[in-house]
């Protein structure tokens, strides 16, 4: 009884892991082919609509993009780089850590997710739908609460 067991448990776990290694390691070559080629670059500029959808300014296009298809620990690194810049103020990278906190990498995730059984059809738009309702929400208060903010000292908001 104890011996199927172990034998099943082990069966599915290399299954599984063999699995998301197909998933995986074409999905790391394609990521070394799109820094080596800069493919990124040229993704981000079509996909410049989604920064400007959500009130952020052009320099968080390339970070925003770069977590949205490789990932969040790839797209922090560039925040932090971005950030070191000057590229970034404080509002960009909280909102696109908002968007990037319920959509990142976005084709490793959804691959993953479907090799262990979800409805990929579903899930795409569902966060991705989420992640720019929730963003949209975030800019319009801290927005509100800069204009409050300003109007309390006297300034003028800006228009």
């Amino acid at each position: 009884m104890i011996i199927a067991i172990i034998t099943e448990s082990l069966r599915t776990g290399i299954t599984t892991l063999l699995g998301l290694t197909m998933i995986l390691v074409p999905i790391m070559i394609m990521i070394e082919y799109a820094a080596r080629y800069k493919l990124l670059e040229k993704v981000s500029t079509l996909l410049g609509w989604l920064p400007r959808s959500l009130n952020l300014s052009p320099q968080a296009s390339f970070p925003l993009i770069v977590g949205l298809f490789i990932g969040i620990f790839y797209g922090a690194a560039i925040f932090l780089e971005y950030s070191r810049q000057g590229l970034l103020n404080k509002r960009d990278l909280a909102l696109c850590g908002v968007f990037l906190a319920f959509n990142h990498s976005i084709i490793e995730d959804n691959l993953v997710m479907g090799a262990l059984g979800a409805n990929i059809f579903i899930l795409f738009p569902l966060r991705f739908v989420l992640a720019f309702v929730v963003t949209k929400a975030v800019a319009w208060y801290l927005d509100r609460k800069a204009v409050s903010t300003d109007a309390t000292r006297g300034l003028k908001p800006a228009e």
